[in-house]
Protein backbone atom coordinates (compact mmCIF):
# COMPACT_ATOMS: atom_id res chain seq x y z
CA UNK A 1 0.00 0.00 0.00
CA UNK A 2 1.21 3.47 -0.74
CA UNK A 3 0.01 6.94 -1.66
CA UNK A 4 0.17 8.37 -5.18
CA UNK A 5 -0.19 12.09 -5.76
CA UNK A 6 -2.53 12.59 -8.70
CA UNK A 7 -2.96 15.56 -11.00
CA UNK A 8 -6.64 15.59 -9.99
CA UNK A 9 -5.54 16.94 -6.62
CA UNK A 10 -5.71 13.97 -4.26
CA UNK A 11 -3.19 11.62 -2.72
CA UNK A 12 -4.69 8.26 -3.62
CA UNK A 13 -3.99 5.16 -1.61
CA UNK A 14 -3.15 2.22 -3.86
CA UNK A 15 -2.75 -1.43 -2.92
CA UNK A 16 -0.67 -3.27 -5.49
CA UNK A 17 1.24 -6.46 -6.14
CA UNK A 18 3.40 -7.69 -9.01
CA UNK A 19 3.84 -11.21 -10.34
CA UNK A 20 7.04 -13.01 -9.47
CA UNK A 21 7.94 -13.06 -13.16
CA UNK A 22 7.06 -10.50 -15.81
CA UNK A 23 4.02 -11.21 -17.92
CA UNK A 24 5.02 -13.08 -21.09
CA UNK A 25 5.32 -11.19 -24.33
CA UNK A 26 2.90 -11.83 -27.16
CA UNK A 27 3.50 -14.82 -29.46
CA UNK A 28 1.46 -17.17 -31.55
CA UNK A 29 0.89 -19.39 -28.52
CA UNK A 30 1.16 -17.05 -25.57
CA UNK A 31 -0.53 -13.68 -25.32
CA UNK A 32 0.25 -10.98 -22.80
CA UNK A 33 -1.41 -10.58 -19.41
CA UNK A 34 -2.90 -7.13 -18.85
CA UNK A 35 -2.77 -5.19 -15.62
CA UNK A 36 -5.85 -5.90 -13.51
CA UNK A 37 -7.30 -2.77 -11.89
CA UNK A 38 -9.87 -3.66 -9.23
CA UNK A 39 -12.25 -0.81 -8.33
CA UNK A 40 -14.23 -1.06 -5.10
CA UNK A 41 -17.77 0.09 -4.40
CA UNK A 42 -19.28 2.28 -1.69
CA UNK A 43 -18.44 1.58 1.96
CA UNK A 44 -15.33 -0.32 0.82
CA UNK A 45 -11.70 0.43 -0.01
CA UNK A 46 -8.98 -1.17 -2.07
CA UNK A 47 -8.28 -3.46 0.90
CA UNK A 48 -11.35 -5.57 0.05
CA UNK A 49 -9.56 -7.06 -2.97
CA UNK A 50 -6.54 -7.97 -0.84
CA UNK A 51 -8.56 -10.52 1.16
CA UNK A 52 -8.35 -13.11 -1.64
CA UNK A 53 -8.18 -11.72 -5.14
CA UNK A 54 -4.88 -9.85 -5.29
CA UNK A 55 -2.62 -12.72 -4.31
CA UNK A 56 -4.74 -15.17 -6.31
CA UNK A 57 -4.14 -13.21 -9.52
CA UNK A 58 -0.53 -12.37 -8.68
CA UNK A 59 0.16 -16.09 -8.54
CA UNK A 60 -1.31 -16.37 -12.04
CA UNK A 61 1.17 -13.85 -13.37
CA UNK A 62 -0.85 -10.62 -13.30
CA UNK A 63 0.10 -7.23 -11.98
CA UNK A 64 -2.82 -6.27 -9.72
CA UNK A 65 -3.71 -2.78 -8.52
CA UNK A 66 -6.57 -1.63 -6.28
CA UNK A 67 -6.95 2.12 -5.71
CA UNK A 68 -9.12 3.72 -3.05
CA UNK A 69 -11.71 6.22 -4.24
CA UNK A 70 -11.69 9.79 -2.97
CA UNK A 71 -13.54 9.97 0.35
CA UNK A 72 -12.34 6.68 1.79
CA UNK A 73 -9.92 6.41 4.67
CA UNK A 74 -7.07 5.94 2.21
CA UNK A 75 -7.81 8.90 -0.06
CA UNK A 76 -8.66 12.08 1.81
CA UNK A 77 -11.40 14.15 0.17
CA UNK A 78 -10.68 17.37 2.06
CA UNK A 79 -11.42 18.89 5.43
CA UNK A 80 -15.14 18.77 6.20
CA UNK A 81 -16.05 17.06 2.91
CA UNK A 82 -18.83 14.50 3.30
CA UNK A 83 -20.07 14.10 -0.28
CA UNK A 84 -18.09 13.44 -3.44
CA UNK A 85 -19.53 14.37 -6.88
CA UNK A 86 -19.28 11.62 -9.48
CA UNK A 87 -17.16 13.82 -11.76
CA UNK A 88 -14.45 13.97 -9.10
CA UNK A 89 -14.30 10.17 -9.18
CA UNK A 90 -14.08 10.39 -12.98
CA UNK A 91 -11.19 12.87 -12.78
CA UNK A 92 -9.39 10.73 -10.21
CA UNK A 93 -9.78 7.61 -12.34
CA UNK A 94 -8.39 9.32 -15.42
CA UNK A 95 -5.48 10.77 -13.46
CA UNK A 96 -4.76 7.39 -11.86
CA UNK A 97 -4.79 5.53 -15.20
CA UNK A 98 -2.44 8.12 -16.74
CA UNK A 99 -0.02 7.57 -13.84
CA UNK A 100 -0.35 3.78 -13.68
CA UNK A 101 2.21 2.58 -16.29
CA UNK A 102 4.99 4.75 -14.85
CA UNK A 103 4.00 3.83 -11.30
CA UNK A 104 4.38 0.11 -12.04
CA UNK A 105 7.56 0.51 -14.09
CA UNK A 106 9.16 2.38 -11.19
CA UNK A 107 8.37 -0.63 -9.01
CA UNK A 108 9.91 -3.19 -11.30
CA UNK A 109 7.12 -4.13 -13.69
CA UNK A 110 8.86 -5.03 -16.96
CA UNK A 111 6.07 -6.37 -19.16
CA UNK A 112 5.69 -5.26 -22.76
CA UNK A 113 4.06 -1.93 -23.53
CA UNK A 114 0.98 -3.75 -24.80
CA UNK A 115 0.50 -5.33 -21.37
CA UNK A 116 0.32 -1.90 -19.75
CA UNK A 117 -3.26 -1.39 -20.92
CA UNK A 118 -5.43 -2.46 -17.97
CA UNK A 119 -8.61 -4.40 -17.59
CA UNK A 120 -10.94 -2.42 -15.30
CA UNK A 121 -12.87 -4.62 -12.86
CA UNK A 122 -15.58 -2.57 -11.13
CA UNK A 123 -17.72 -3.72 -8.21
CA UNK A 124 -21.04 -2.21 -7.15
CA UNK A 125 -21.07 1.63 -7.33
CA UNK A 126 -17.67 1.71 -9.05
CA UNK A 127 -19.53 0.72 -12.22
CA UNK A 128 -21.15 4.16 -12.42
CA UNK A 129 -17.80 5.91 -12.12
CA UNK A 130 -16.46 3.79 -14.99
CA UNK A 131 -19.56 4.47 -17.12
CA UNK A 132 -19.23 8.22 -16.57
CA UNK A 133 -15.50 8.07 -17.23
CA UNK A 134 -16.08 6.35 -20.57
CA UNK A 135 -18.91 8.74 -21.43
CA UNK A 136 -16.61 11.76 -21.06
CA UNK A 137 -14.28 10.89 -23.94
CA UNK A 138 -15.27 7.52 -25.41
CA UNK A 139 -12.78 7.18 -28.26
CA UNK A 140 -9.75 8.05 -26.18
CA UNK A 141 -10.80 6.21 -23.04
CA UNK A 142 -11.97 3.00 -24.69
CA UNK A 143 -8.53 2.93 -26.33
CA UNK A 144 -6.84 3.27 -22.91
CA UNK A 145 -8.11 -0.09 -21.66
CA UNK A 146 -8.01 -3.69 -22.78
CA UNK A 147 -11.21 -4.82 -21.13
CA UNK A 148 -14.12 -4.15 -18.79
CA UNK A 149 -15.64 -6.30 -16.05
CA UNK A 150 -18.68 -5.30 -14.01
CA UNK A 151 -19.30 -7.32 -10.84
CA UNK A 152 -22.57 -6.90 -8.92
CA UNK A 153 -22.68 -3.54 -10.67
CA UNK A 154 -25.12 -0.77 -9.89
CA UNK A 155 -26.82 -0.32 -13.29
CA UNK A 156 -26.86 2.82 -15.47
CA UNK A 157 -30.16 3.96 -13.93
CA UNK A 158 -28.60 3.93 -10.45
CA UNK A 159 -30.21 2.38 -7.40
CA UNK A 160 -33.58 4.17 -7.61
CA UNK A 161 -35.39 1.70 -9.84
CA UNK A 162 -33.95 -1.25 -7.95
CA UNK A 163 -35.12 0.21 -4.65
CA UNK A 164 -38.65 0.52 -6.04
CA UNK A 165 -38.53 -3.08 -7.23
CA UNK A 166 -37.44 -4.22 -3.77
CA UNK A 167 -40.19 -2.11 -2.25
CA UNK A 168 -42.76 -4.02 -4.31
CA UNK A 169 -41.21 -7.37 -3.43
CA UNK A 170 -40.49 -6.88 0.27
CA UNK A 171 -41.03 -3.92 2.57
CA UNK A 172 -38.58 -5.44 5.03
CA UNK A 173 -35.78 -5.84 2.50
CA UNK A 174 -36.35 -2.33 1.15
CA UNK A 175 -36.20 -0.97 4.70
CA UNK A 176 -32.95 -2.82 5.36
CA UNK A 177 -31.34 -1.35 2.25
CA UNK A 178 -32.50 2.16 3.15
CA UNK A 179 -31.35 2.19 6.76
CA UNK A 180 -28.25 0.16 5.97
CA UNK A 181 -26.91 2.71 3.52
CA UNK A 182 -28.68 6.04 4.03
CA UNK A 183 -28.46 5.82 7.83
CA UNK A 184 -25.22 3.77 7.75
CA UNK A 185 -26.67 1.23 10.18
CA UNK A 186 -24.69 -1.56 8.55
CA UNK A 187 -21.58 -0.07 10.15
CA UNK A 188 -22.78 -1.05 13.62
CA UNK A 189 -25.50 -3.67 13.10
CA UNK A 190 -23.81 -7.02 12.45
CA UNK A 191 -26.93 -8.78 11.22
CA UNK A 192 -27.76 -6.00 8.78
CA UNK A 193 -24.21 -5.95 7.47
CA UNK A 194 -24.35 -9.70 6.87
CA UNK A 195 -27.68 -9.36 5.05
CA UNK A 196 -26.57 -6.57 2.75
CA UNK A 197 -23.08 -7.71 1.85
CA UNK A 198 -22.25 -11.20 3.03
CA UNK A 199 -25.03 -13.66 2.33
CA UNK A 200 -27.30 -13.45 5.35
CA UNK A 201 -27.29 -14.48 9.01
CA UNK A 202 -25.09 -17.06 10.64
CA UNK A 203 -26.90 -20.39 10.98
CA UNK A 204 -26.14 -23.73 12.60
CA UNK A 205 -24.81 -24.80 9.21
CA UNK A 206 -22.76 -21.84 8.00
CA UNK A 207 -21.36 -18.40 8.67
CA UNK A 208 -20.85 -18.00 4.90
CA UNK A 209 -17.11 -18.06 5.43
CA UNK A 210 -17.09 -14.80 7.38
CA UNK A 211 -16.37 -15.19 11.09
CA UNK A 212 -17.63 -12.71 13.69
CA UNK A 213 -14.04 -11.49 13.97
CA UNK A 214 -13.84 -10.92 10.21
CA UNK A 215 -17.19 -9.14 10.28
CA UNK A 216 -16.07 -6.78 13.06
CA UNK A 217 -12.91 -6.00 11.07
CA UNK A 218 -14.90 -5.33 7.91
CA UNK A 219 -17.33 -3.05 9.73
CA UNK A 220 -14.40 -1.05 11.14
CA UNK A 221 -13.04 -0.65 7.62
CA UNK A 222 -16.49 0.28 6.28
CA UNK A 223 -16.76 3.01 8.91
CA UNK A 224 -13.34 4.35 7.99
CA UNK A 225 -14.18 4.28 4.29
CA UNK A 226 -17.41 6.26 4.53
CA UNK A 227 -15.81 9.53 5.61
CA UNK A 228 -17.19 11.03 2.40
CA UNK A 229 -19.63 9.11 0.22
CA UNK A 230 -20.85 9.56 -3.33
CA UNK A 231 -23.21 12.52 -3.78
CA UNK A 232 -26.43 10.76 -4.81
CA UNK A 233 -28.31 14.02 -5.50
CA UNK A 234 -25.57 15.09 -7.90
CA UNK A 235 -25.46 11.61 -9.44
CA UNK A 236 -29.22 11.52 -10.03
CA UNK A 237 -28.87 14.53 -12.35
CA UNK A 238 -26.41 12.76 -14.66
CA UNK A 239 -27.11 9.03 -14.57
CA UNK A 240 -25.64 7.13 -17.53
CA UNK A 241 -29.14 5.86 -18.40
CA UNK A 242 -30.14 9.40 -19.43
CA UNK A 243 -28.08 9.24 -22.62
CA UNK A 244 -28.48 5.63 -23.74
CA UNK A 245 -29.34 4.64 -27.30
CA UNK A 246 -31.00 1.67 -28.99
CA UNK A 247 -32.98 0.31 -26.03
CA UNK A 248 -30.44 0.98 -23.31
CA UNK A 249 -27.02 0.72 -24.93
CA UNK A 250 -24.18 3.07 -24.06
CA UNK A 251 -23.88 5.83 -26.67
CA UNK A 252 -20.28 4.70 -27.22
CA UNK A 253 -21.01 0.96 -27.40
CA UNK A 254 -19.37 0.55 -30.83
CA UNK A 255 -16.06 1.79 -29.40
CA UNK A 256 -15.94 -0.56 -26.40
CA UNK A 257 -13.12 -3.10 -26.16
CA UNK A 258 -14.01 -6.62 -27.27
CA UNK A 259 -13.22 -8.03 -23.81
CA UNK A 260 -16.31 -7.28 -21.70
CA UNK A 261 -18.06 -9.14 -18.91
CA UNK A 262 -21.07 -8.29 -16.75
CA UNK A 263 -21.34 -10.60 -13.77
CA UNK A 264 -24.22 -10.87 -11.31
CA UNK A 265 -24.65 -12.75 -8.04
CA UNK A 266 -27.61 -15.01 -7.30
CA UNK A 267 -27.76 -14.03 -3.61
CA UNK A 268 -27.14 -10.32 -4.09
CA UNK A 269 -29.25 -8.33 -1.62
CA UNK A 270 -28.55 -5.03 -3.39
CA UNK A 271 -28.34 -5.54 -7.17
CA UNK A 272 -31.13 -7.68 -8.61
CA UNK A 273 -31.18 -9.69 -11.86
CA UNK A 274 -33.01 -6.87 -13.64
CA UNK A 275 -30.18 -4.54 -12.70
CA UNK A 276 -27.60 -7.00 -14.04
CA UNK A 277 -29.57 -7.27 -17.29
CA UNK A 278 -29.69 -3.47 -17.62
CA UNK A 279 -25.90 -3.26 -17.28
CA UNK A 280 -25.43 -6.07 -19.81
CA UNK A 281 -27.61 -4.18 -22.29
CA UNK A 282 -25.65 -0.99 -21.65
CA UNK A 283 -22.40 -2.70 -22.59
CA UNK A 284 -24.02 -4.42 -25.59
CA UNK A 285 -23.77 -7.93 -24.14
CA UNK A 286 -26.36 -10.71 -24.35
CA UNK A 287 -28.80 -10.58 -21.47
CA UNK A 288 -30.05 -14.11 -22.00
CA UNK A 289 -28.63 -15.96 -20.30
CA UNK A 290 -27.16 -13.58 -17.74
CA UNK A 291 -23.78 -14.52 -16.29
CA UNK A 292 -24.66 -15.23 -12.65
CA UNK A 293 -22.59 -16.89 -9.92
CA UNK A 294 -23.54 -18.26 -6.52
CA UNK A 295 -22.47 -15.37 -4.31
CA UNK A 296 -23.75 -12.52 -2.15
CA UNK A 297 -23.16 -8.89 -3.14
CA UNK A 298 -19.57 -8.86 -1.87
CA UNK A 299 -18.25 -11.43 -4.29
CA UNK A 300 -14.71 -11.03 -2.95
CA UNK A 301 -15.42 -12.24 0.60
CA UNK A 302 -16.48 -15.42 2.31
CA UNK A 303 -16.60 -19.06 1.32
CA UNK A 304 -17.84 -18.37 -2.21
CA UNK A 305 -15.21 -15.80 -3.23
CA UNK A 306 -13.77 -18.18 -5.80
CA UNK A 307 -17.06 -18.50 -7.72
CA UNK A 308 -16.76 -15.04 -9.23
CA UNK A 309 -12.99 -15.47 -9.54
CA UNK A 310 -13.52 -18.63 -11.59
CA UNK A 311 -15.80 -16.77 -13.99
CA UNK A 312 -13.26 -13.96 -14.21
CA UNK A 313 -10.53 -16.55 -14.87
CA UNK A 314 -12.52 -17.91 -17.79
CA UNK A 315 -13.02 -14.41 -19.19
CA UNK A 316 -9.31 -13.55 -18.91
CA UNK A 317 -8.25 -16.86 -20.41
CA UNK A 318 -10.67 -16.42 -23.31
CA UNK A 319 -9.41 -12.95 -24.20
CA UNK A 320 -5.78 -12.93 -23.02
CA UNK A 321 -4.76 -16.54 -22.39
CA UNK A 322 -3.07 -19.20 -24.45
CA UNK A 323 -4.04 -18.76 -28.09
CA UNK A 324 -3.04 -22.26 -29.16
Amino acid sequence: QEQIDLTSGVSMQVTWTLPEEAAPSSSSHNRYKPILVFLHGSFHGGWCWAEHYMDYYRQQGYAVVAPCWRGTGGTFAGEGVTKVPIQQHVQDLQSFLERLPTFLQERGYTASAQAHKPVLIAHSFASLAVMKWLEGNPSQRCAQIDGLVMMSAVPPSGNGKMTLRYLRRSLIDSYKITIGFAAKRCLTNAGLCRDLFLGGPVTDVTDHGVSDEDLARYQAYFARDTTATIDLVDLAKQLPSAVTVEQGKAPYYRELPAARLVLGATRDFIVDAEGVAETARYFNLPGDPLVMVDSPHDVMFGSTWKNAATELDHFLQTHFGDAS
